[in-house]
């Protein structure tokens, strides 16, 4: 397959994904060398703490505005409030809000017995059994994200989240304009070749594999 083709059928996978892109919303508190700042405030440039990598610098920062009409046309769009300390002690530290595929990270002796580790990525809506994670109702929000060079956990309100990590699923959740600015500057992304060295953090844990019990 040459390099047209393989771009041309990136762009088809991404056109095909139904939009429902993970990211915060408004408030979040996301640590930083500098102390906790705003995740609407980051910029491309901005430092930020990372578990594994240190303190790594944004390479990119997107949003999506979606109204109370995209919500009612699309509830799998609705986000999900995780109450401060439904993760374990102090994670998070305050409420925080997120879109219901939005990742967030579970570090356990529990699931290393169930997937062989023992920190896992899970899906806030997939957590929603757990007392004080549910789905709610809002009448609009904005969905925020910000990537590096690599996919990475962030300290996101006291507990650890992901950075945006691209892939046809994702890519095909944002708005063409931002997504044309990421092949521009991440030209490898038009091509699944490309986007498989956005490898996850961590194992994430699947619809089926998160009603285990891995706290």
């Amino acid at each position: 397959m040459n390099i047209d083709t393989a771009k041309t059928a990136m762009r088809d996978a991404v056109r095909s994904v139904q939009p429902t892109v993970p990211c915060f919303t408004p408030g979040t508190r996301i640590a930083t060398p500098k102390g906790e700042r705003l995740v609407e405030h980051l910029q491309i440039g901005d430092r930020v703490l990372t578990r594994d990598n240190g303190i790594q610098q944004i390479a990119w920062v997107g949003d999506r505005q979606v109204s109370m009409d995209d919500l009612k046309a699309m509830p799998k769009l609705r986000p999900v409030l995780i109450r401060a300390g439904s993760l374990g002690d102090h994670m998070p530290e305050r409420d925080m809000l997120v879109s219901p595929y939005h990742r967030m990270l579970i570090v356990s002796e529990m699931a290393r017995t169930h997937f062989y580790e023992n920190e896992v990525f899970v899906a806030a809506t997939h957590l929603t059994k757990l007392d004080g994670v549910e789905t709610v109702n809002v009448p609009g929000t904005s969905y925020i994200h910000f990537m590096f060079d690599d996919h990475q956990a962030v300290l996101a309100d006291g507990t650890w989240s992901e950075s945006f990590q691209p892939s046809a699923y994702t890519l095909g959740s944002i708005v063409p304009e931002q997504r044309d600015e990421l092949f521009a500057l991440f030209p490898e992304l038009e091509t699944k070749e490309g986007v498989k060295k956005f490898r996850a953090a961590r194992k994430t844990l699947s619809k089926l594999e998160a009603l285990l019990p891995f706290r």
